[in-house]
């Protein structure tokens, strides 16, 4: 039986046993359970990245991991759950009491909906392969992630951008930047665009020296290999590639350049089509940006260069630097971001992410084809 269908069945189990629970405790008791619930799960969120740079044994990480979340989650369940029932003995009195078990079976599925999205994230991001190809084809995660309302899905990405590394470098330099060039509008991508984003990858994985998780982006340059920046590998073994169909694969760094800040994975299996390079753009040129900012689902977003110039940029480790062919883009560049491919109208590959202003909003920057040919 597949992974993800095995993850399906049981967070539908979880998800309606929350339901019934809902309807039994009632609304009052349900929004204490919540809120010991949700302060479980943040401490879970953000233990993650912590207890797997505790665990040095691959073969313990993810069984310790599971259990501390699981753990934590319970306890802060149980404490606010004792609380409320304090309180529920009160409403229990009165003929609001039909109300309240239906509103808590309505708000306690949907806030364990979106904390199991959360969670979701976190453990996909310890780049364990087969746990990270069951979530990236849930099909009951993908469905709690296109339900999930806008304001929510910000909310989300925000806490994401507080665990979410890829070590994205701050430049200062802004020299031959045209200010008046505007982000362009979005939902601009043209058929090729679209067509190119099939050949994108989320590439994660955990560098224990750090004691982080590490997730970026990258893109198939040539059967099996995938380039991406120095930065969103370094230190990290077995980075896991994670392709737009759900597919997650163990790679291996076969390539690694610091001082330019490019890497090329290897990826046994991977039958994705390669993008082809394309010629380098001129200032007013627009294109897109593909990856998967702080971590999260898939995006593709419009840019505009700025300028095109050569700048002396450090190596990932702030020191030595060297020149660099550099798109100043008029993009909203995030972590996660980092190495993915910006893609002229045609589909092609015309630069690669790497960095964004350390002063200036909406400014980012991408290395040029010159680095890749």
């Amino acid at each position: 039986m597949p992974g993800s269908l095995v993850l399906d069945l049981i967070l539908l189990v979880l998800l309606g046993a929350y339901a019934v629970h809902g309807f039994r405790a009632g609304f009052v008791l349900s929004i204490a359970g919540i809120v010991g619930f949700i302060a479980g799960s943040v401490v879970a969120f953000f233990a993650i990245p912590l207890i797997a740079s505790w665990v040095t044994t691959p073969q313990w990480r993810f069984p310790v991991i599971l259990l501390a979340v699981v753990a934590l989650i319970g306890l802060g369940q149980a404490a606010g759950t004792a609380l409320g029932r304090l309180a529920r003995r009160t409403v229990d009195k009165t003929p609001l009491r039909v109300l309240d078990r239906a509103f808590g079976a309505i708000v306690t599925f949907v806030v364990a909906a979106i904390v199991t999205s959360m969670i979701a994230f976190g453990i996909g991001s310890l780049g364990v392969p087969f746990v990270s190809s069951a979530i990236a084809s849930s099909g009951v995660v993908q469905t709690i992630d296109r339900l999930t309302p806008d304001p929510v899905k910000a909310l989300e990405a925000q806490v994401r951008g507080l665990v979410a590394q890829d070590g994205l470098p701050r430049l200062f330099a802004a020299i031959g930047s045209n200010p008046n060039v505007p982000v362009p509008a979005s939902g601009t991508e043209t058929a090729a665009q679209q067509a190119a984003a099939k050949s994108v990858v989320k590439i994660t994985g955990n560098a224990y020296q750090c004691g982080q998780n590490q997730s970026g982006s990258g893109f198939v340059a040539a059967k099996g290999r995938i380039i991406t920046n120095a930065h969103v590998v370094a230190g990290v073994t077995e980075p896991v590639v994670e392709t737009p169909s759900g597919g997650a694969y163990t790679g291996r760094v076969v390539y690694f350049d610091g001082v330019h800040d490019l890497a090329v994975i290897a990826v046994n299996g991977l039958s994705t089509t390669a993008l082809p390079l394309g010629p380098n753009l001129s200032e007013g040129e627009t294109a897109v940006f593909d990856g998967y900012p702080l971590g999260g689902p898939f995006s593709s977003a419009p840019a505009a260069v700025r300028g095109v110039n050569t700048v002396d940029v450090p190596d990932i480790y702030g020191a030595n630097p060297t020149p660099r062919d550099v798109y100043y883009l008029a993009a909203d560049v995030q972590e996660g971001n980092s190495g993915g491919p910006v893609l002229d109208s045609g589909g092609r590959v015309a630069g690669v992410i790497f960095a964004k202003s350390a002063t200036t909003d909406r400014l980012g920057f991408a290395m040029t084809t010159n680095h890749l040919a």
